[in-house]
Order: structure tokens, then sequence, then C-alpha cells
């Protein structure tokens, strides 16, 4: 008797256990293009900021294998369409109806990452150059603290001048940042500047480049204390020395909770 109400209550537990892990990977729509990087262009006609009926049709096809609950980063490039102005106000576009074709779809507006648009006159006038370019992100949203409703964090990281190591303090403050967030949904935001730390020829060049290593550096640090490398975002990274001094605001990096 005892071995027939043990086999009945196993199949019960069984039976629940599958129907608890279906309804919890319906509740959370994420496609095999989310359980990786993937990318998709949009081509835009020359001079136009409207997705068209082709584009929009695989465009949904895309969103589809990836889900509406994966994380998107997403950009938008004119070419030289016109003047700087018309160019940029184009790209401007194309990020906008990208990001609303997206939402129409039934992606959460904390799932899109809208970064940036710009004109790249120095390419050739293609439809490469015309294009937004959107990215999942695997494994997580994009806000976490509007889609779990997390208080703000910050970790500031103050560099000597001309440098992008990391002092041990800021190193132990930047793992114990990452050990709040590694079983979370949550990504990071990296910003970072340079200010006229080197002098010379290609200034402007060399120290954003420095800035990069200093963004560089702090990714190190947290996909070593276990943050994967696609949950981190760098939003700012900039060279200001031709408007502000050489102090140490001015050569400020920042690890922040999206």
């Amino acid at each position: 008797m005892k071995s027939v109400f043990s086999l009945i209550l196993a199949i019960f537990i069984v039976a629940g256990s599958t129907a608890w892990f279906k309804a919890t990977a319906q509740e959370r729509d994420v496609g095999p293009k989310c359980t990786q990087w993937n990318s998709y262009r949009v081509l835009f006609k020359k001079g136009e900021g409207k997705i068209s009926d082709e584009t929009a049709n695989s465009l949904a096809a895309f969103l589809k294998d990836s889900g509406r609950n994966c994380g998107y980063r997403l950009y938008a490039t004119a070419s030289k369409e016109g003047n700087y102005t018309k160019a940029d106000n184009i790209a401007g576009r194309r990020l906008d109806s990208t990001k609303d074709f997206l939402k129409a779809q039934g992606v959460k507006p904390e799932m899109v990452l809208a970064l940036s648009h710009w004109v790249d006159d120095s390419a050739a006038d293609t439809k490469q150059a015309r294009s937004a370019i959107l990215y999942t992100l695997p494994k997580q949203g994009i806000s976490c603290r509007q889609y779990e409703k997390r208080s703000p964090m910050q970790v500031p990281l103050f560099f000597d001048s001309q440098s992008f190591v990391i002092s041990r303090r800021v190193k132990s403050d930047l793992e114990k940042f990452a050990a709040s967030i590694k079983d979370t949904h949550c990504n990071v935001e990296l910003t970072a500047m340079a200010a006229k730390e080197f002098k010379g020829a290609n200034t402007a060049k060399t120290n954003k480049d420095l800035a990069k290593q200093r963004v560089k550096a702090i990714m190190d640090i947290l996909t070593a204390a276990g943050i994967d490398s696609d949950r981190l975002v760098d939003t700012h990274v900039d060279y200001v020395g031709d408007k502000k001094p050489n102090t140490a605001k001015n050569r400020l990096a920042t690890a922040s909770l999206m």
C-alpha cells in the first residue's frame, strides 16, 4: 500500500514540476537567438528613416527568434545624406523608428537600450552605412533599476594622470558591486573620461584611447568577478581635454547599475 501511495505521489510531483517549468518558460519569452550574442542590421533607403515593409517582415522574424524578453542594444547610422545636420536627423529617425518597431512587436521598453546614432561620413555611401544595428543581450534585461525596482548603485573610479591602473581599494569596491548583482538580470553601464594627459600629435585620439583602456580595466575586473561581458554596456567613453582641465574629476570612470 505504501509503495502504491509513494508511486502516485511521485507521479503528481513530476507532473506538477513539468507544468511549473512550462509555465515559467511561457512567462519569460526568450528565443534561441537570445541564448547567445546575435545581431541584425536594419537597412534603409537613402534619405529615409522609415522601415520598409520588406525589412519589417525579416526584422519581425528575427525578434520572434530572439523573444520579447530578450535584451536589445540599438544603434543607428547615416551616410552622406545631405549636410551633416540633415544626415544626423535621419540617423536619429532610424533609431526611433526601430525602437518603436520593437515596442509594437511586444518588446518591453525597459528591455531596449537605444544607445546612440551618428553620421558615418567617412564610409562609402552604401546601405551598410544607412542602417540601424540591433544586438541581442543574452540572459538578462536592460534596466534592472526599472525592471526589478532596484535602488541606484554606482562605483566611481578616479585615475592618476596617464594611467588606467585601478587601485586595490577600488578593485575591492568593484568586486563587492559585482557580487551584489551576479545572480540578477542587471546590466552595468560603464563610462570613462580622459583629460589632456598626453600631449603631442593626435592628442585627442591618444587620450580617448586612454579612456577606452580605463573601461577595459573595469571590464576585466567585473568579468573576473563573474559578470558576463555581454552585461557590460559602455555608454560614454570620451576625451574632454579640449574643454576641461586635467583634474581628477575629469579622469573619472563609473560602473553603474542600469
